[in-house]
């Protein structure tokens, strides 16, 4: 790497230097014999970023066009290199495809629990660029906005081919880190700038002000240049020998000084150039001095006398003078374990226009402060001082008339370390009208509570922000419903409050936004009642309060968050609940071991960090109509094994009631037994079940699929709707009609049924799994192992409404369990379902739906069967034949294309009791011969030893109910309509009881008349016919024309 330099006192002169003397194809430009790697730093990290936006506009010019691309690429404000990726893809207009990877990728990540600084570029994406790019002379201008230099290879742009170049820079928007310097390694040139010879004193302002104009296009340059200057006065000058806190009070400085102009925007117009400017890499003048020399400081001497900064070293070598007039910032910032200084009675006799006043380790008169004479103040910000008059502490003492008349001005008033009663008596409060925000921190211990009067924060009607933090006498102190008058309030701070007990009713506060509980270790709960609607973030560290706090309407980062518990207690919050909060987006909470109820559900949440909440003790966590989440985060070793997991990702106005599961869960053995646990998940994309770890050794979590636990999995963008008939004491469960048409009629039907309730009720069981309209990504790879280690397990699944599934059976080729704990399956409105139960690829074993028991199925417009016709059975797995032998109950329905059900040619089916199918026209066997597979297993006579009711209707190509011989001891009912084609009935007189009555057939009589009784001699006895009162007369097989001529020929003659 070759360091040179460049002398030039403008951006312009710097921009030519480097386009003409490095880039430009010239004859001067010096080429390496691949591409070249330019690195430039401005004038000590000043008017760098300025420079290349002149460049990026030298080059794109016509009269220097000199390449086929220029690609202008800004991440300053750094995001991730995806981002970055992205942006390339913007700036070169590639198609939508680029940008349809980028977005499938980051949701995928957004799944997984990817960091969005963690997310890398895509090669996919890296092709498209490369495509575009390759063969062409190009010329990158990079902003980098992150810590390390970026391969820019690695994004697509060949930046190695020879006549490319690349030119970037580290700095901007003030980000004057000396060391970022020695970060860079691979650039061919590093740039430095230099003044050239004769230039006047105002080339360092005029950088600066261009350094300013590259910060935010919406703020003046000039505005942003002198809030830079000022927190270089007040804050960088300072030696580094005080701890201010310029995270909490940088935007609150510039707009009370007046440097923002006033106005309802000027604290948004102060937040958002706090947070564009990159304060945080400015270090110290004692630290940096080389730095410092080159910087503005005759401007920033003609600030001096406004803006005033006085610290220990300005003590120790004389005394404190009387503040000018004319100043407007005042600040004494002295160390916290030298002599506390007594400020001077008449040091702000002259101060008229003074509004931002800093008072640290400094003693005065709390009875009657100096500064009261500052009729103009804004801010006033007292940290760790003493009263003078000790005596008066506590006690009382004459007031001169409008002596805190100052108070109705204030904006702002910040109380550290400090005793606060001297400044929030209710009489002061009371002149308190323009305060927008409050913050009382370890205010310390009132020596006579009982002679102060309650704190009344009612009588604080502006007020935006409110932070008492560690402050025990706080709730002392604190009148009943104090936030009452409080409706413009938006941020609450109550952290390191251990002795608060219960949570303060701030319903009122119906604008409040942010919520801070860190360190309240005494609270036992928080309800969603005492909370209002509005709350966008909530905080609860367990391990105590952040050492810092910010000014935005953000939380504490989590740098500044303690790294363990900073109490020998741990909080004692066993619930929190936020139910309803529908704004709130950010939850942090960590440390809460005692916590065994957590309801975020009607939230807008992203995702949840269990593994930080390290809770032990949790039992219920409730995540209902959270439609943004996408992640919920948790590891083996901190999962918390939840009794009660209801999840469910559809918005309020789209979830269904989830009282079915509660049911189960309330009324079940799961509350009998305290190792059962129940999830309910309700998804819509099948994505989510990564937050589970299914299946996998590696990476299992005993959450989901444990021996012990129960679950119920929605896959579905809407959830069924549940009616009660019948009288109430059947109470009969049914899906509603308007679901599941003529279930009414299906009702009346068997209403005498003693077993009608296993075809209407479909109450999820213990492992249940609904797939339906909405569900998404389901049969995808990964997901699709998920759903089938979950099937393994499932006890009920009910499948609807799904437009494009064409298998219920998830067939793949690793998957050979075939639901050996399933009891009852549903299939509904799934126009593409050719086959429910695929199950060709291999043999079940002989355990497979040993426990299945209902199968319902109804307007399968496609289904062609449902076990498909190759179901066979390993021969290797031992032990008897237990497929089936549960099954009670079959309903089909309206399913046109059903040729048959399941393919049967073993002893019996020992179990089955009712078999009901209606409208399905092209059914031609139920039961059809199962192909020969070696004579393993087949017989020639099928047994049904407990079937006792049959309902066949608009059946009219069905041949046979079984295609072998059955036999049907228990018949009771059997009622057929329009079943022209089956000519046979079951045989039932072999091994019936004697006292069993007939079994009754209601049917056609011209049906019942032209049966076929071979073989079925014996059985005829028993059966007693039916038929209805309105059956039609017979009518001769002929055409109509003839009928009508032979009928009017008899006519005729007679």
């Amino acid at each position: 790497m070759s360091l040179q330099g460049i002398y030039a006192c403008t951006i312009r002169e710097a921009a030519r230097l480097i386009f003409y003397g490095y880039i430009s194809n010239s004859s001067k430009a010096r080429y390496y014999q691949r591409g070249q790697n330019i690195y430039f730093d401005g004038w000590h990290g000043l008017g760098a970023s300025a420079v290349l936006v002149a460049i990026a506009e030298l080059a794109g010019s016509r009269q220097e066009r000199g390449f086929d691309i220029v690609i202008h690429v800004d991440c300053l404000v750094w995001e991730s290199k995806r981002e970055m990726q992205r942006s390339i893809a913007e700036e070169l207009k590639l198609d939508i495809t680029a940008m349809e990877l980028l977005d499938e990728k980051d949701e995928a990540d957004d799944f997984s629990g990817v960091d969005k600084s963690d997310r890398a570029e895509l090669d996919e994406v890296g092709q498209l660029i490369y495509n575009v790019t390759k063969g062409r002379k190009m010329l990158v201008i990079f902003h980098n906005g992150s810590d390390d230099e970026i391969d820019l290879a690695r994004f697509g742009l060949p930046v190695f081919d020879s006549g490319n170049i690349v030119l970037w820079t580290f700095r901007g928007r003030f980000r004057l880190d000396p060391m970022i310097q020695f970060r860079v390694r691979y650039a061919h040139y590093d740039l430095l700038a230099f003044p050239s010879d004769g230039t006047n004193s105002d080339w360092k302002f005029n950088l600066a002000h261009e350094e300013a104009s590259q910060v935010r296009n919406d703020i003046s340059p000039d505005i942003i240049i002198d809030c830079f200057f000022y927190w270089c006065l007040l804050y960088f000058d300072h030696e580094g020998l005080i701890d201010y806190d310029e995270d909490a009070h940088a935007s609150n400085c510039w707009v009370c000084d007046g440097i923002i102009p006033p106005g309802d925007s000027a604290w948004q117009i102060g937040q958002r150039l706090h947070e564009a400017m990159r304060l945080e890499f400015v270090p110290p003048k004692q630290h940096s001095p080389e730095m410092f020399s080159w910087f503005p400081f005759e401007q920033l001497q003609e600030k001096k006398s406004v803006w005033i900064l006085v610290t220990s070293m300005d003590v120790k070598n004389k005394n404190i003078e009387v503040v000018p007039e004319e100043a407007t910032s005042y600040f004494v910032t002295l160390e916290k374990y030298d002599h506390l200084t007594t400020l001077p009675k008449n040091l702000f006799h002259k101060s008229s226009k003074l509004r931002v006043l800093r008072l640290s380790c400094c003693t005065f008169s709390f009875a009657s402060p100096p500064f009261t004479v500052c009729r103009s103040l804004k801010f006033i910000s007292v940290d760790s001082c003493t009263n003078e008059d000790a005596e008066l502490i506590g006690g009382t003492h004459k007031e001169k008339v409008n002596e805190w008349e100052f108070l109705k001005s204030l904006w702002v008033l910040d109380i550290r370390d400090t005793n606060s009663d001297w400044i929030l008596s209710p009489s002061k409060m009371r002149l308190m009208t323009e305060l927008r925000e409050l913050n009382i921190k370890a205010a310390g211990n009132i020596s006579c509570v009982q002679n102060i009067p309650k704190l009344e924060f009612k009588l604080l009607c502006n007020l935006r922000k409110l932070r008492v933090i560690g402050t025990s006498t706080f709730f002392t102190t604190l009148v009943r419903d104090a936030f009452m008058g409080m409706q413009k309030l938006e941020l609450l701070d109550l952290s390191g409050n251990s002795d608060m007990e219960f949570l303060p009713n701030i319903l009122a506060a119906s604008r409040l936004r942010v919520l801070i509980l860190d360190g309240c270790t005494g609270l036992q709960q928080v309800e969603p009642d005492t909370l209002p609607k509005s709350l966008e973030s909530f905080s609860f560290d367990g391990f105590g309060r952040a050492s810092r706090w910010r000014n935005s309407m953000h939380m504490p980062e989590k740098k500044v968050r303690p790294s363990g518990h900073a109490n020998k207690e741990p909080p004692r919050v066993s619930k929190i609940s936020l139910q309803g909060c529908g704004g709130l987006k950010n939850i942090f909470l960590r440390g809460l071991p005692n916590l065994k109820e957590l309801n975020l559900s009607d939230t807008a949440i992203k995702e949840l960090d269990l593994e930080d909440l390290q809770v032990v003790q949790i039992e219920c966590l409730f995540l209902m109509g959270c439609r943004n989440l996408c992640r919920l985060k948790w590891t083996v070793g901190g999962y918390p094994h939840v009794k009660l997991l209801c999840i469910d990702f559809r918005g309020k106005e789209e979830s269904g009631p989830i009282d079915d599961c509660c049911q189960y869960y309330s009324c079940s053995e799961v509350q009998q037994e305290a190792s059962q646990q129940m999830v309910h998940i309700v998804i819509t994309d099948a994505k989510f079940l990564r937050a589970f770890s299914i299946g996998g050794l590696d990476n299992y979590i005993p959450g989901i699929t444990g021996s012990n636990q129960h679950f119920h999995i929605h896959l579905a963008s809407s959830g069924g709707q549940r009616t009660d008939i019948g009288n109430k004491e059947e109470r009969v469960n049914t899906p509603s009609t308007t679901r599941y048409p003529y279930m009414d009629v299906l009702n009346k039907v068997i209403k005498k049924d003693a077993n009608s309730e296993a075809c209407t009720q479909h109450l999820p069981l213990g492992c249940h799994i609904e797939i339906a309209k909405g569900g998404r990504n389901w049969l995808s790879g990964e997901q699709m192992n998920r759903i089938e280690h979950l099937m393994a397990k499932a006890e009920s699944f009910h499948m609807h409404d799904h437009p494009y599934v064409t298998t219920g059976g998830l067939e793949t080729n690793m998957y050979t369990h075939h639901f050996p704990n399933i009891r009852w399956c549903c299939f509904h409105r799934c126009p593409k379902l050719h086959t429910i139960f695929p199950v060709d690829n291999m043999p079940m074993k002989v355990t497979s739906f040993e426990k299945m028991q209902t199968l319902c199925v109804s307007h399968l417009l496609a289904v062609q069967s449902v076990w498909s016709r190759k179901l066979r059975f390993s021969r290797n797995f031992p032990g008897p034949l237990c497929a089936f032998q549960k099954l009670h109950h079959i309903h089909l329905h309206s399913c046109p294309r059903l040729k048959f059900v399941l393919p049967w040619s073993f002893h019996s089916l020992a179990s089955l009791e009712t078999i009901h199918i209606r409208y399905c026209g092209e059914l031609r066997q139920i039961f059809p011969k199962w192909e020969d597979y070696n004579g393993e297993f087949v017989s020639t006579r099928i047994e049904f030893p407990s079937l006792k009711h049959v309902y066949l209707h608009e059946l009219p190509m069905l041949e046979h109910i079984c295609e072998i011989d059955m036999l049907a001891p228990a018949l009771d009912t059997i009622f057929l309509r329009g079943c022209w084609n089956l000519i046979k009935l079951p045989a039932i007189s072999s091994g019936r009881s004697l006292d069993n009555p007939l079994a009754v057939v209601d049917c056609e009589k011209d049906w019942w008349d032209n049966l076929n009784w071979d073989g079925l001699e014996a059985s005829r006895p028993l059966f007693s016919p039916r038929h209805s009162c309105y059956y039609k007369k017979v009518q001769p097989r002929v055409s109509v024309l003839r009928y009508i001529l032979e009928f009017l020929l008899v006519e005729h003659i007679s």
